[in-house]
């Protein structure tokens, strides 16, 4: 790793690691104080701070929280030097201070009590080659998500407990084995939608909200639908559609578009979010692993259902030109040109572009593909190759499906709400 130790305007060392600052240029200790003052959860008994640098976040961790434990994980053993000889040298010496590695492994800490500090300027100094980089870059992003919606989402939350629905253990292993389409709103929709159009009646179809006009437009309607998108963007997905068909929802979903429905409604509740887990235990409702997507949510609810078939259709986690999303899509199906991609090895065998939540959501599936006993395929040809979930493409589809019984979901839906 390539350190160097600059002067900033106000005089106090900054510090550069591989050409990305760590800190600021004019004031780095008062900027890292406000980082601190606006992350900082009050509530935890102790921290996780990634990096050392020059100990400025780690002094200002211990100013503002001075009864925790903070615990500092090394990027490279060099931080230590570099912070007793430029930095704030003291807090070594600080009882309430322990330097690990990242070797260590964190087996005596209660992540219940304990809040992960990332600065996000760490992550893209240290780079994707670092051994912590990936599980980092998985946490940081989901805790940027939740940060930017954490007040809307209490208040769907209330709201949508309201509504009249029916709970998901209702469709606990309704599926008995059968197989099922998961539809997402990528650019390879577009392709693909023709052979899922062909072959749907064999299989369950849940969609994506993102998806729901691309799939009505070819006169496909899905056996569900299902969203979990917080904000009031996501009521485009059902405005000015006919869809009535069974709905699925996060708890914590966009309230106004939960009212815009007006089929039948089943609510979700996920893991990791508390108010969710509290009506849970004091309900017996199941919880579902999210995953961070839509998506992945998706398909944590098939799991659920029973089915032991899931054909990926629109997951591209990636995309060749400029295109992110299948046409009509309620998502913005045009890249932002400003934002720095990453690349991903194409199912077709060429590199393509993805953003970093894209990335994060591929892992998610390829963890899930190596601890479920679904068989998972994908029809992205284009699409992010997915380790563990091979590309099926549309001759090998019909083919697999071709012995298949015909499937009224529908129908099964049907019975399933109507009963008491």
């Amino acid at each position: 790793m390539d350190w160097l130790v600059e002067h900033a305007k106000d005089g106090s060392y900054t510090l550069q690691l591989n050409d990305i600052y760590l800190y600021s240029k004019y004031r780095p200790k008062q900027d890292v104080e406000k980082f601190i003052e606006k992350e900082l959860i009050t509530q935890y008994k102790q921290y996780i701070l990634f990096g050392l640098g020059l100990g400025y976040h780690a002094e200002a961790l211990l100013n503002s929280s001075p009864t925790s434990t903070i615990y500092i994980v090394l990027a490279d053993k060099k931080e230590l030097e570099l912070c007793k000889v430029y930095g704030a040298a003291h807090i070594l010496d600080d009882k309430r201070i322990c330097i690990i590695d990242s070797k260590v492994h964190l087996t005596n800490i209660s992540l219940d009590e304990t809040q992960l500090i990332i600065p996000l300027q760490w992550l893209k100094a240290i780079g994707a080659n670092h051994p912590l980089f990936v599980s980092l870059e998985n946490i940081k992003i989901r805790q940027m998500s939740f940060r930017n919606v954490a007040g809307i989402m209490h208040e769907n939350f209330s709201a949508n407990l309201m509504n009249s629905h029916f709970f998901m253990r209702r469709f606990e292993e309704i599926a008995k084995g059968g197989k099922s389409f998961l539809v997402s709103a990528g650019p390879s929709l577009n392709q693909t939608v023709k052979s899922l159009k062909e072959t749907n009646d064999f299989c369950f179809v849940l969609a994506v909200g993102s998806a729901l006009k691309t799939l009505l437009k070819e006169g496909i309607v899905p056996d569900a639908v299902i969203i979990t998108d917080p904000t009031h963007f996501v009521q485009e997905q059902l405005e000015n559609t006919a869809y009535k068909g069974l709905l699925f929802y996060m708890a914590t979903a966009n309230h106004g578009m939960t009212n815009i429905h007006k089929g039948k409604k089943a609510i979700l509740f996920q893991e990791g979010y508390p108010l969710s887990e509290e009506f849970a235990a004091s309900n017996a409702v199941p919880l579902l692993e999210t995953g961070g997507s839509v998506a992945t949510t998706g398909f944590s609810l098939l799991e659920f259902m029973g089915f032991k078939t899931v054909y990926l259709f629109g997951q591209d986690l990636g995309f060749k030109n400029n295109q992110t999303h299948a046409n009509l899509s309620t998502s913005s199906n045009m890249f932002e040109t400003n934002i720095k991609f990453q690349t991903v090895l194409s199912n077709n065998g060429d590199y393509i572009n993805t953003y970093s939540n894209f990335n994060v959501f591929r892992r998610w599936f390829e963890q899930k593909a190596t601890n479920t006993s679904m068989q998972i395929f994908n029809t992205a040809w284009d699409g992010a190759k997915i380790e563990g979930v091979p590309y099926l493409s549309a001759d090998e589809l019909k083919k697999q499906l071709a012995d298949a019984p015909i499937m009224n979901y529908k129908e099964i839906l049907e019975g399933i709400v109507s009963s008491k």
